[in-house]
């Protein structure tokens, strides 16, 4: 007597590429946000400057394991004021005092905030010479713990579009170790930093391999059935 394979039923021929695009979709629909340039970061935590009025010329530490340090374009220390309360006056701009801040003058150089545990965004208040002649433009730079540039901002100085107040970025993971400002006669002030909560849930390519995985496995049991049911 002769036993018949019965076939599958054609909807299992599309059981694999069914799961594989909603592995696909499923990649799609949680790809991280695009990084932006931000001006709030309100669940951003508070990295204060220490009330000192030092004139410094070396590093400083402070907050969580932040370090401030300015240079020259060249690479070289520059002095400067750090956690200064005094009124301090930026050429055309607003002057400031009460709140402390880190500051330098009548100098071009590149202002830095440098963080142990890497972070997903960083803020601060920053203000800057607009006299009008200053040429120099301001730059806003992230960068990861290998020196990468992640994120830039580069305006005039004089630009009406940027005024001096907070700017700063944010980014879907936690990858910048430095953030910095390069321009002439510069303050800051009011910095604020955000760490993403790191999540136990797997990678989504984890989960649509995972979900692949399965429906393979299931169309092969169930070829196995049909195959023996027929044979019996």
């Amino acid at each position: 007597m002769t036993h018949m394979t019965r076939p599958a039923p054609r909807g299992r021929a599309f059981i694999l590429p069914g799961l594989a695009l909603a592995g696909v979709l499923m990649l799609s629909s949680v790809e991280p946000a695009a990084a932006a340039v931000i001006s709030t970061l309100p669940e951003g935590v508070a990295q204060a400057f220490p009330t000192g009025n030092i004139y410094a010329n070396s590093p400083r530490t402070f907050g969580d394991g932040v370090t401030y340090n300015v240079k020259t374009l060249a690479g070289g220390q520059a002095s400067s004021h750090f956690g200064a309360t005094g009124a301090y006056s930026f050429s055309g701009s607003n002057s400031w005092s009460g709140t402390p801040y880190a500051a330098f003058g009548l100098q071009t150089a590149i202002m830095s905030f440098s963080f142990a545990d890497p972070v997903s965004a960083a803020l601060a208040e920053f203000n800057w010479s607009r006299n009008g002649t200053t040429t120099t433009p301001i730059t806003f730079r992230a960068y990861n713990s290998a020196g990468k540039l992640l994120e830039s901002l580069n305006f005039s100085a004089n630009d009406p579009a940027h005024l001096s107040g907070f700017h700063g970025f944010q980014r879907a993971s936690n990858d910048i170790s430095r953030f910095e400002v390069e321009g002439y006669w510069v303050g800051a002030r009011n910095l604020s930093t955000f760490t993403e909560t790191v999540s136990a849930v797997p990678e989504p390519a984890t989960w649509a391999m995972m979900i692949i995985g399965f429906g393979g496995a299931g169309a092969v049991i169930r070829r196995r059935r049909v195959a023996f049911a027929a044979a019996a």
